[in-house]
């Protein structure tokens, strides 16, 4: 991490003081991703000229360390008690993140509301909610070290990309717009979802962007609503359908490990979806409160709490090397 905020920094259009600890946090979590080096910009907030308001490790006068200051120094003194730490892995769960989905979306949005960063962030939350861990990775890199796959949106579906989905023993859950432009941003000869139709028979014959306040519900093995966008979708065998809208379209369809939901989930669906995979997966999943967060590194897991209210961690008090199993508000805690 080049620029590691110390403090309020002078740049957003407010500035505010971070509460109490979150220079720690920010920097601990950082390191749990497998940071080798969080460098604090700046060492001393300058007096002076256009950046005067940043905060810095030392105060402005050079008299003292500014509360970020203090709290470095405290991952410092934690660091040399644990000792070094472990080697990152591969995580569980791959998250396929797509510029040419991004690009493909601005260009040809079809809906105002349908933003792929949006979408991404959507879909890393409902998965964090749920303790998994996830490496992003580019489209068409090796899958065989996953257990799940999760593809927000990817309208073109390269030869490359193809060829690392099918090959992969993943889960793997495609959402809306997969497969439905080539490379020169036409529809396929074929209909969306284009090459992933080898994939997962089915077919999408029309697509709705829903204006805010219309929302398409979904039951069967995942409930829900659908926002912003939904699929058209004419299943083919072997696809089974796994949940429908209202008017018993086909929602969430799944041949295998691969599944297809055809719309924008909400948080509910999404999760159920996520967890449903993980679970086929055999993956453990940890559900957790707004704010908070896990990751692992080696054999330690790392615990952060965003949010107002302190979480209790479902572990062995007596393994816990950094804070304590009950964890406070802008507070850490990490156990083997």
């Amino acid at each position: 991490v080049m620029e590691q905020q110390p403090g309020p920094v002078n740049w957003a259009p407010w500035n505010q003081v971070p509460r109490k600890g979150q220079i720690r946090l920010y920097t601990w979590e950082a390191l749990a991703h497998g940071a080798e080096v969080v460098s604090y910009f700046r060492w001393r907030q300058a007096p002076f000229a256009q950046e005067q308001m940043h905060a810095g490790l030392n105060l402005p006068n050079n008299q003292g360390l500014s509360q970020g200051g203090l709290e470095a120094t405290q991952v410092g003194e934690e660091l040399a008690r644990i000792g070094t730490l472990p080697e990152t892995q591969p995580a569980s769960t791959a998250f396929v993140f797509d510029y040419t989905a991004s690009w493909i979306c601005r260009v040809q949005p079809q809906g105002q509301d349908f933003d792929y960063a949006e979408l991404t962030y959507r879909w890393y939350e409902a998965a964090r909610r749920l303790g998994l861990d996830i490496d992003f990775v580019r489209p068409g890199a090796d899958l065989s070290a996953y257990k799940l796959v999760l593809v927000p949106s990817m309208p073109y579906v390269s030869v490359e990309a193809a060829a690392a989905f099918a090959a992969t023993e993943a889960q793997i859950l495609f959402g809306p717009r997969s497969g439905s432009k080539t490379r020169t941003h036409s529809i396929p000869e074929n209909l969306p979802p284009g090459p992933l139709a080898s994939l997962i028979p089915m077919r999408v014959r029309e697509v709705a962007s829903l204006r805010p306040g219309l929302s398409e519900s979904v039951s069967g093995q995942a409930v829900g609503t659908v926002t912003r966008w939904r699929d058209h979708v004419e299943e083919q065998a072997p696809t089974s359908v796994d949940a429908r809208f209202a008017d018993g379209g086909p929602a969430v369809l799944r041949n295998g490990r691969r599944s297809y939901v055809a719309g924008w989930p909400d948080f509910t669906l999404l999760t159920a979806l996520i967890e449903a995979m993980a679970t086929r997966a055999h993956l453990a999943t940890t559900p957790l409160p707004e704010g908070v967060r896990l990751r692992r590194r080696g054999d330690l897991t790392f615990a952060f709490n965003y949010g107002d209210r302190a979480w209790t961690a479902p572990v062995d008090p007596g393994r816990v090397l950094l804070g304590s199993a009950t964890i406070a508000p802008s507070d850490v805690a990490i156990w083997r």
